[in-house]
């Protein structure tokens, strides 16, 4: 086999592969060989058919069906030869028919990834954020799920703060009602948020069964689009008043969550969740630091066209899944973010080839572990990973990056960064 390249763009080459005519009519003298053990033709026996007969009924589909083959074996063989880190493949096609008894020839039009050479990261500065999980934490989340547990009875008094108040409601405007016929509703919690303030003061001090009209301005966020941003005439009637009641926190309220061991269990376990919680999303921070100062110092490096677009049509044909195929999101709006995806993720594939990271299998089984234990049965979730080479893709691209930045961070500059759970989670 002959190949030469040519290079035709930045990151375009052009293959022309020649194969040795024996190779190649060997291969199709014995596909025909083949055939005629099983062609059935009026006049001959089963495997007596002529092979002149058979070349004649089926030498160009045999010829065809062999060329592919031997230009798709040829071209793996070509790029491996010419060590070639090929992103795709535009075209594969035959030259035009040589003279019985040359070789064959064909062309191959490909795109390669950059070289970036040696990639340095020992100047690389990157912001470690460290934070742990406090008792206070423990304490706001334990709230959280007591206000979850809330229950709400008639006040049988005026409304005030902290109470629900069911009401309905409709508006005048511009000689039109809202709604035509009949009313809405709203169950909001007063001082809460959830009710803009000038509709709250007119039902805040009045009890079930009380009746009014307002003038109201409603901020352009209101869930009505009828209504969102334009002032009105309000009638409104309370339909009830009701004040809420906190569970108390004791082993009766833990074992309603299904956790033995009363209060103090309870306290280990959310602690245990936050802490899970905490570490994955100071991971996801620390990716994110690392991955952006890797992506900013190779910022010029031009990216594989046909790698891009692909990255964008799955991402295209992500967001139509998720709709249900409703919304049909041109290929363009996703073309930038997708070069971003497969620039970071060539970067973090040469850094471990450069450096020949391995997959650390002990990473993986930990991973998939940890994947787990967030399900009321982990042992069920842990088969269904390993039983399924898709998902365990996932995690070992997942453990692959984590290795890649841990290596990145044993040698650039890093400074920590001390932050509280809240400011981690993006709550405060």
């Amino acid at each position: 086999m002959q190949v030469s390249v040519e290079k035709t763009g930045d990151l375009e080459r052009r293959l022309t592969v020649q194969v040795a005519a024996d190779d190649v009519n060997s291969k199709v003298n014995s596909r025909l060989a083949e055939l005629r053990k099983q062609v059935k033709l009026k006049g001959f026996r089963p495997g007596k058919v002529p092979m002149n007969v058979v070349e004649q009924r089926y030498g160009r589909q045999v010829w065809q069906e062999v060329t592919q083959q031997v230009m798709q074996s040829s071209l793996q063989e070509a790029i491996g030869e010419q060590a070639l880190r090929v992103a795709g493949v535009s075209s594969l096609e035959p030259a035009s028919e040589a003279p019985e008894g040359e070789n064959f020839e064909f062309t191959a039009e490909i795109e390669v990834f950059p070289e970036v050479g040696e990639i340095d990261v020992t100047d690389l500065k990157i912001e470690k954020p460290a934070a742990e999980v406090a008792d206070s934490d423990v304490d706001d989340m334990i709230e959280t799920l007591r206000e979850q547990r809330r229950t709400w009875s008639d006040a049988g008094r005026a409304a005030g703060e902290g109470d629900r108040v069911r009401i309905e409601y409709s508006a005048e405007l511009d000689d039109k009602r809202v709604p035509e016929i009949g009313h809405h509703e709203l169950a909001p919690v007063l001082g809460s948020g959830t009710l803009f303030e000038d509709f709250e003061k007119a039902i805040s001090g009045n009890e079930a069964g009380h009746e009014g009209t307002v003038e109201l301005e409603f901020p352009e966020t209101f869930r009505s689009e009828e209504l969102a941003g334009k002032k009105a005439r309000v009638t409104f009637r309370i339909v009830s008043v009701e004040a809420s009641e906190l569970p108390e926190l004791n082993d009766e309220f833990a074992e309603s969550f299904g956790i033995d061991g009363g209060v103090e269990q309870m306290r280990a376990d959310v602690r245990r969740n936050l802490e899970r919680e905490l570490r994955q999303a100071l991971l996801s921070r620390l990716k994110q630091a690392v991955t952006d100062a890797i992506s900013e110092r190779f910022d010029d490096l031009t990216m594989p066209a046909a790698s891009i677009r692909q990255e964008a049509q799955q991402m295209q044909a992500q967001v139509q899944q998720q709709s249900g195929g409703n919304d049909a999101v041109p290929l363009e709006q996703f073309t930038q973010a997708a070069e971003k995806r497969v620039k970071l993720g060539f970067l973090m594939s040469e850094i471990a080839r450069q450096n020949k990271i391995e997959l650390d299998q002990e990473r993986v089984d930990a991973q998939v572990k940890d994947l787990a234990e967030t399900y009321e049965q982990p042992e069920q979730i842990v088969q269904m990973y390993r039983s399924n080479p898709q998902l365990m893709e996932g995690v070992h691209n997942m453990v692959l990056e984590e290795q890649v930045i841990d290596w990145v961070l044993d040698r650039a500059v890093v400074s920590e960064k001390k932050l509280s759970f809240k400011e981690v989670l993006g709550q405060s």
